[in-house]
């Protein structure tokens, strides 16, 4: 599909930077709205709760049925084991996306929603997010069998319907929270949506993406230096306090990675569905970036009789 040229303020520009200018733009979103930082947060300390109830499930099974049983079924507890930790983390990775995405929603239609509102929105979502949870886990724990068959094919087919899966089912949590989809419709909804943003969602993510990889190994060589000049000086407490900082880097630019990322794919699926610039946003860059390629609908999908409007 023929796309026309991204420009701004009347000169051309490529697509890199203008997804660059589009991960600044999400960042003013962010100081906006600085509560969406808790909900990565949360989830991680739920996640570390829920992988302790699973250690402990796995430990008194174990206990109760004996080990000589519980070593018949290794790999079968394995599995289970492993399809646990992916139902945790995908239901975790999702109610975060749920909260954020009511927060970015409420506020590109000039509300200005809180921790506790996104919170209950996710939270009014939860079964059909469990639901999606148990379906990616599955797709999962399928791949990571087909990856264990053949060490080198297993692997390469593993990664290429690996990322064919994140692909098609990257906007799954927009669909459910936005427009109320089911999860079978929200997948599809989501591939449909994928379609209309597939230049912008790939280069913006993988623009934000090097930007924190930079980031990461900038604070690395800095921190390793100092941390090497002090050890070498015998200044165990500085180089600690190095190591410390590092840490605290470390989290906190995943931390605003993880939310960045989140925002931009809900004004990508917003702005796919309404073509809505909002007013504090640059809008010669949105209306530039999502606005260059006429899509019309597919012919599987019943268009909104509404087209500017979700519904929360």
């Amino acid at each position: 599909m023929k796309r026309e040229p991204i420009v701004i303020n009347g000169q051309q520009i490529g697509r890199f930077r203008a997804s660059w200018l589009l991960v600044k733009e999400s960042a003013r979103f962010l100081q906006a709205d600085k509560e969406i930082l808790w909900f990565p947060i949360v989830m991680f300390f739920f996640e570390v709760f829920c992988f302790g109830l699973l250690v402990g499930a796995f430990v008194l099974g174990f206990v109760s049925f004996g080990e000589e049983t519980a070593t018949q079924y290794e790999k079968i507890l394995s599995y289970a084991f492993l399809f646990g930790l992916y139902v945790i983390g995908a239901f975790g990775f999702a109610f975060a996306q749920a909260g954020i995405t009511h927060i970015v929603f409420t506020r590109l239609h000039g509300g200005d929603a809180t921790f506790g509102e996104g919170f209950s929105k996710a939270f009014s979502h939860a079964p059909a997010l469990f639901l999606w949870a148990l379906i990616t886990s599955t797709v999962g724990l399928v791949l990571n069998m087909i990856s264990e068959r053949s060490k080198l094919l297993g692997r390469i087919v593993a990664a290429i319907l690996g990322t064919a899966w994140a692909v098609l089912t990257y906007f799954v949590v927009q669909a459910v929270v936005l427009d109320k989809k089911g999860v079978v419709e929200g997948i599809r909804h989501s591939s449909i949506t994928f379609r209309r943003t597939w230049g912008e969602t790939l280069v913006s993510n993988v623009s934000l993406s090097l930007i924190f990889l930079c980031a990461h190994l900038l604070v690395l060589l800095a921190s390793g230096g100092l941390g090497v000049f002090f050890i070498v000086e015998n200044l165990p407490f500085l180089a600690l306090g190095v190591l410390s900082f590092y840490v605290i880097w470390f989290f906190a630019a995943i931390l605003v990675q993880t939310s960045l990322e989140s925002i931009l794919r809900v004004l990508l699926y917003v702005y796919a569905g309404e073509h809505v610039v909002p007013a504090n946003f640059n809008q010669e860059l949105l209306g530039q970036i999502l606005g260059r390629s006429k899509v019309s609908q597919p012919e599987a999908e019943s268009p909104n009789p509404n087209p500017g409007t979700h519904t929360v």
